[in-house]
């Protein structure tokens, strides 16, 4: 008898014992030999045996995305736009309709003379662009996901765009000077930087900035006061939402949404938990309260959560790109000396990373943590030969007696002056963004759409690049205001 018929003959007598109840251990694992298929697709091809060698891979033909998604992105899609001509786009403003002299005269007189008050303003245009490549069989393959090509664009989109949603809002922000003060100012700025300038420093820049106020009620305290608050780390209040209604008020202006990440929301929300009351006897009730929008004596606010402003964390244990500085050689320390400064007193490890126009290096830690002192401002020093092409630099710090691995982003820093930490931002926290997103208050300039341009085909690859070239412009900075370090 041959073994295939030797092993029907010995199944069918384990079937019989087993209709018997009589299944033993060792015709057990003959009838899994004889009939088990496993689990194929979770080892190599050439690992599986028996009828796992036969089954087909079931493979969903739903890609599952567990990244952003279209619906993911808040500022972007709401942003008014408008055409751009030139890299460099300038704009006027009207801040006074004239002079503050006396509008008054004696009968038969004439009024003074005077003149209307217009400034010029400009930004320059950043250019945002991804690559693709996608060899001539790829295109030929048959795979779950569809049309390879089209797959490929959609992700180059999403990656563009990922950036300019984060970059509408921190483009060029947390840049310090000298003395660890963030103002926007420009000249705290890389002056070769190829980055794109957001709503933060825009706002940081004209809140103290004359050609940004409105100058027919210079005297009057409502100029005075300012468009970005520190919370401190403080959760948010209502109190937060009136008074910054109040402020774009008195600036002539209007806010209807307030943007912020979504930890940040749920803890304002969690601080109306407290006035729930439950019905006594009630069966399906529904606990929480859907808060979605703030009323204030300035109007109606409404809350939008975006995770693209949850804050930048912990420092990455490597280079983000290839082409990003090598940091081989150069070392880390810090001093802590003078006043003036939001740190309190604690030691404190900090590193910091090499940016160029590639992204981010490997981080570089202190060895020794810094002893700080209540107050007092913390200067960092690099020893050793920064590689050309280095445009700023990302400092981040750890909590007082904190390890040099838990270092949090905390501001940015042009080469050629003092690296200085004056607690001007706590790790691990964002901001508030309170404005309208309208075309008088802001506006996104396109000089070049999103767009896809075939390049030539050299291999047998179809390599391809998106592009687009614009910029935020915040023709009313004072129109918006900006809770610093919410909590959550």
């Amino acid at each position: 008898m041959t073994s295939g018929a030797s092993l029907s003959k010995n199944t069918l007598e384990i079937l019989q014992n087993a209709n018997h109840g009589a299944l033993m251990d060792e015709q057990s694992q003959l009838l899994s030999k004889a009939f088990s298929v496993g689990y194929p697709g979770l080892e190599r091809p050439t690992e599986r045996t028996g009828l796992g060698a036969l089954v087909e891979e079931s493979l969903d033909s739903v890609l599952k995305i567990i990244t952003a998604k279209e619906n993911s992105f808040k500022f972007w899609p709401s942003i008014s736009i408008g055409t751009a001509t030139q890299t460099t786009e300038g704009y006027m403003r009207k801040i006074a309709y004239g002079d503050n002299s006396n509008a008054y005269v004696a009968e038969g007189g004439v009024g003074q003379e005077e003149d209307s008050v217009y400034v010029r303003d400009a930004q320059k245009l950043a250019i945002f662009s991804k690559s693709r490549s996608i060899t001539y069989i790829a295109t030929k393959v048959k795979t779950s996901i569809g049309d390879l090509q089209v797959e490929q664009q959609k992700d180059a989109t999403m990656s563009i765009l990922k950036t300019v949603e984060r970059d509408l809002y921190w483009g060029h922000s947390y840049f310090v000077n000298s003395n660890g003060e963030a103002t926007g100012s420009v000249a705290d700025l890389p002056p070769s930087s190829i980055e794109m300038s957001g709503l933060l420093s825009q706002v940081m820049k004209g809140d103290k900035d004359s050609q940004f106020i409105a100058q027919d009620f210079s005297g009057f305290s409502t100029q005075e006061e300012s468009v970005v608050k520190d919370l401190e780390g403080a959760a948010l209040t209502q109190d937060n939402f009136e008074d910054g209604m109040v402020v774009v008020q008195n600036n002539f202006g209007m806010a209807d949404k307030a943007h912020a990440a979504p930890a940040v929301i749920s803890s304002f929300v969690k601080t109306f938990y407290p006035q729930f009351r439950s019905a006594p006897g009630l069966s399906g009730q529904t606990v929480g309260y859907d808060v979605s929008s703030v009323m204030t004596s300035a109007g109606k606010l409404e809350l939008v959560s975006n995770v693209f402003l949850s804050p930048r964390g912990k420092v990455l244990p490597g280079a983000s790109s290839p082409k990003a500085a090598n940091v081989g050689g150069i070392t880390l320390a810090g001093a802590a000396a003078g006043s003036g400064s939001k740190l309190l007193a604690g030691n404190y490890h900090y590193a910091v990373t090499l940016v160029n126009d590639f992204g981010e290096s490997a981080p570089i830690y202190t060895s020794v943590a810094v002893a700080v002192a209540d107050g007092q401002k913390v200067t960092l020093t690099l020893t050793g030969a920064v590689p050309s092409g280095v445009k700023y630099i990302r400092v981040y710090r750890s909590a007082a007696s904190g390890s040099a691995a838990s270092a949090q982003f905390i501001q940015c820093c042009r080469l050629g002056s003092p690296f200085v930490d004056a607690g001007f931002k706590l790790p691990g926290l964002g901001e508030v963004y309170m404005f309208k997103n309208s075309s008088e208050t802001l506006e996104f300039k396109q000089l070049i759409p999103l767009t896809k341009i075939a390049l030539a085909v050299t291999t047998s690859a179809f390599p391809s690049m998106f592009i687009m070239c614009g910029g935020l412009f915040v023709f009313a900075p004072r129109w918006c205001y900006i809770l610093r370090n919410a909590g959550r």
